[in-house]
């Protein structure tokens, strides 16, 4: 998992460099503001795409740890304030079957809540289990996007 903000690329490039794929899922975020239409936005075709998603947040108890096993998530904040809890995906237990590249999983107490503002990123790996649209004080609008990059593109 690594948690940044796009603005400050000093403290984020370094680590993603063994792919081109960063680059573009990066240089694309940075051309998004607050008016941006939601819907679904191919990047590089049908494989690298992104939802841009509005959405009310929710107390912590209604919301699902989840994890994907093809794909990486990049969740970037346009506008609002969310806590997206993370936690390393050997640390739970599956609540359901897996399908359609998403595993949830029953919820866990010994978690890390991550605060995500606007301009800030998280990437999640296939080995990171988290759980978006969680409160951050209060019930706030949140507008934000989410990358899916297959794994195999930064591999």
């Amino acid at each position: 998992m690594l948690h940044a903000t796009l603005n400050c690329p000093e403290t984020w490039s370094p680590f993603l460099r063994s792919s081109p794929v960063w680059g573009v899922c990066l240089d694309w975020l940075r051309t998004l503001t607050p008016e941006t239409p939601l819907g679904t936005y191919e990047l590089e075709g049908p494989t690298l795409h992104a939802s841009v998603q509005e959405y009310t947040t929710q107390e912590r108890q209604s919301c699902r740890f989840e994890s994907h096993r093809e794909h990486i998530d990049i969740q970037y904040t346009i506008a609002g304030f969310e806590t997206i809890d993370w936690i390393p995906r050997e640390a739970l237990s599956p609540d359901g079957p897996f399908g359609n590249d998403v595993q949830f999983w029953f919820p866990a107490t010994d978690y890390t809540p991550i605060t995500q503002s606007a301009g800030r990123f998280s990437i999640f790996f296939p080995s990171d289990a988290h759980r978006p649209k969680v409160i951050h004080g209060q019930p706030t609008l949140i507008r934000k996007v989410v990358i899916k990059i297959p794994v195999h593109r930064v591999g």
